[in-house]
């Protein structure tokens, strides 16, 4: 990888089309084996779209024939009716960076030429992480007619408690709606195998059908020694194959058990709020971070209680403000100490890698365990332009600080609503 002689700073510019086309393919190779929910969309590419930033696509429905029999004098038939629908995806811009020192351990492999290290390590991470996010949004924002929420005469999330566990009979439920919908990849008229429902599910829901009372479960090495598994595949319950992910664990995302906020002055900045020593062994964060936040108030705040920072955009109707999963501000932390040298602070188990403002919720409450079952690529994930490196020249006055990163024109969107069910559950606890 060349460098611009006057500053080191990498220039894509000077990288011929072929390399550029190179390291843009490890990014997709990165996503391709270390996603779990972005494989489950269908991808649809218009590089038109870059231009005009709408992707259109129609679909021609089946035909419903007309199965009365024929007069035998008949000349003409009406024939079968075809009309059609739409979707239309409008695009938006997705990316990050990272800017690291020249004296960055990280830079000297760059300077190295190992820009394929980073490619498929710290920025292939994190459009890994990124995109499944907004994979898993898409999915999340299906109709409600196409959830069940868990609990008795619950009519959505907040009516759920931690208490009420998935029920594996509600697999048996979803692929039962899937097939009565004659969702294509479901309902399989031919014999041999070919009817696989999977839900994408998380690991307190899995944990909590294998130790059900009767549980069937299976475990993947006893039915799929030589066929494809799909990543991070764990079992199968009632012919449904179950792929975990801790994505699809929305930690205090129901009801608000306590709540609190950031008050005015105490703005957090990224790297605050770790506790110095973790689980005796960790020295979390840098030198000289502050080792808390400020709260309003911490009554009702333990020691090992999941909290999250958030704008929170929701509420549950009883004064809480959960978050919401589609606020890019969130982050969740366990918190390891409170009031540690002042009242009205928490501690946590890891450094805050993004700033809250005053005026944001802290909170905990029940945990949402989402259960998507997928007959089908119900979500469409639009490309105007792949996501791909890139590599600014430095312009700050020293010349030091390297900027690498990735941008797309892209956006995951609901596309066939009919083709999953999605549960949301509390989870046991233990």
């Amino acid at each position: 990888m060349a460098a611009e002689y006057q500053t080191g700073a990498m220039w894509s510019t000077v990288h011929p089309s072929a390399q550029r086309d190179y390291y843009e393919q490890l990014l997709l190779d990165t996503l391709r084996t270390q996603s779990i929910l972005v494989p489950f969309t269908t991808m649809k590419e218009d590089f038109r779209a870059r231009d005009t930033g709408v992707i259109i696509f129609s679909e021609v429905y089946d035909t419903d024939p007309n199965y009365n029999a024929l007069s035998e004098t008949g000349i003409w038939l009406t024939g079968s009716y075809l009309d059609s629908r739409t979707v239309q995806i409008a695009l938006e811009i997705h990316g990050d960076v990272l800017k690291i020192s020249d004296y960055n351990e990280l830079v000297n492999f760059w300077n190295n030429g190992d820009l394929r290290g980073l490619v498929r390590g710290k920025l292939g991470q994190n459009q890994v992480d990124y995109l499944d996010i907004l994979a898993r949004n898409a999915f999340l924002a299906v109709d409600d007619n196409y959830k069940i929420f868990v609990g008795t005469g619950s009519a959505d999330r907040f009516d759920v408690t931690q208490a009420d566990v998935f029920d594996p009979d509600l697999a048996e439920l979803a692929r039962v709606h899937l097939e009565e919908r004659e969702i294509p990849g479901v309902v399989n008229v031919a014999d041999g195998p070919g009817q696989t429902v999977v839900c994408a599910t998380t690991p307190r829901v899995i944990y909590d059908i294998r130790t059900d009372s009767g549980s069937k479960w299976l475990e993947l090495q006893e039915y799929e020694q030589t066929g494809r598994k799909f990543k991070a595949e764990a079992g199968m319950w009632a012919g449904v194959r179950f792929v975990r992910t801790n994505r699809l664990k929305l930690f205090n995302h129901g009801t608000v058990a306590q709540e609190t906020t950031i008050p005015t002055g105490g703005d957090t900045v990224v790297g605050q709020g770790a506790s110095a020593t973790v689980d005796t062994v960790y020295t979390v964060g840098q030198s000289g971070a502050t080792t808390y936040i400020s709260v309003t108030d911490s009554t009702g705040f333990a020691v090992g209680d999941v909290v999250t920072i958030s704008e929170g955009g929701g509420s549950d109707g009883g004064g809480g403000h959960p978050p919401l999963e589609g606020d890019g501000t969130q982050e969740t932390r366990r918190v390891v100490a409170v009031d540690s040298g002042g009242a009205n602070r928490l501690s946590f188990d890891k450094p805050l890698l993004k700033p809250h403002s005053a005026g944001d919720y802290v909170g905990k409450g029940v945990d949402i365990s989402a259960s998507i079952f997928m007959g089908g690529p119900a979500v469409v994930y639009g490309v105007g332009e792949r996501p791909h490196p890139t590599m600014p020249p430095k312009i700050d006055d020293l010349q030091m600080v390297q900027r690498y990163g990735w941008r797309g024109f892209l956006k995951f969107q609901m596309f066939r609503p009919e083709w999953i069910e999605v549960v949301e559950s509390g989870g046991s606890v233990t």
